[in-house]
């Protein structure tokens, strides 16, 4: 119960100010708050450059539950979930609106890594970085989770033996952001790969870049434009992914070397230009 309030130190992105783990835990944060005083890192460099800058929560080897968390101010990378299995996060707050906000960048929401069996759901984010960002991991559930000002409901970056296989997100809806649906890969992510991934019941408003983007020629300094298909993306599933975008805004762009059974079904995107999807075939519905 009450507020925690970190005070700015000189810690870089290879420390976090709060690690959790163990096993069959369960934690009822519905009161407490973290405040990790971002304004104070935040210079629009993230975690690449800039001042230094620590990452927030490190949920490490962690079985059970983490419920009613509010973080206010990430300076960058919020929770970290890691070699994690079996853990529920459950109406848990990101916040990092107000001050310098739009400087806030790498604020990532959830990323995850080497996790298997791992549910968020019924969380509120405002950020200015993936929603989401499943790295590796498999038997991951995003449900029901409202997502704004970031980079979309991500699976990736895949780099060279990252796996990510079995992923459900539904019933969320991604405002404002760059992307809402969004899978990224190295075009040389040797040994990695995705598969069996759905979206469902998505709803997205005022996106200005993708509402679906699916592409294998991700780099950290952007995509490049050539895909490489080193990690195949395979049984992607979309149902009922709908909403408006901006008019420069593309619905939905696939650029594919390697890939195969994609599935769309119930693809409404209105307001921004017409789909362009290359690299995939038979090219599903929505493309």
């Amino acid at each position: 119960v009450g507020t925690i309030t970190f005070a700015k130190g000189n810690l870089d992105v290879n420390n976090f100010l709060v690690t959790i783990g163990g096993t069959n835990i369960n934690i009822d944060a519905t009161k407490g708050i973290f405040n990790g005083n971002g304004p104070l890192y935040w210079d629009g460099k993230g975690a690449n450059s800039g001042v230094n800058k620590p990452r927030f929560v490190n949920l490490n080897n962690l079985s059970g539950s983490l419920t009613g968390l509010t973080i206010l101010g990430s300076p960058v990378h919020t929770f970290a979930i890691n070699s994690c299995k079996g853990l529920t996060l459950s109406g848990v707050t990101i916040d990092n609106r107000g001050p310098k906000y739009a400087l806030a960048h790498n604020t990532d929401g959830f990323d995850i890594a080497n996790s298997n069996g791992v549910t968020v759901t019924g969380a509120n984010v405002y950020n200015n970085d993936d929603c989401l960002a499943i790295n590796s991991g498999t038997n991951i559930a995003f449900t029901n989770n409202y997502c704004s000002g970031g980079h979309g409901i991500s699976i990736g970056s895949i780099k060279a033996g990252a796996i990510v296989d079995g992923v459900t997100v539904s019933g969320c809806t991604v405002v404002n952001s760059a992307n809402a649906v969004r899978i990224k890969a190295y075009p040389n992510a040797t040994g990695g790969k995705v598969n069996n991934v759905t979206y469902s019941d998505i709803t997205m408003s005022g996106i200005q870049n993708y509402g679906v983007v699916i592409e294998q020629d991700y780099t950290n300094a952007g995509p490049t434009g050539t895909p490489g298909g080193a990690a195949p993306i395979t049984n992607v599933n979309l149902n009922n992914v709908h909403g408006t975008m901006t008019s420069k805004g593309q619905s939905v762009y696939v650029l594919c070397a390697n890939c195969s059974k994609f599935n769309f079904q119930k693809i409404a995107i209105t307001g921004g230009l017409a789909p362009k999807c290359t690299g995939i075939s038979p090219k599903p519905l929505g493309c």
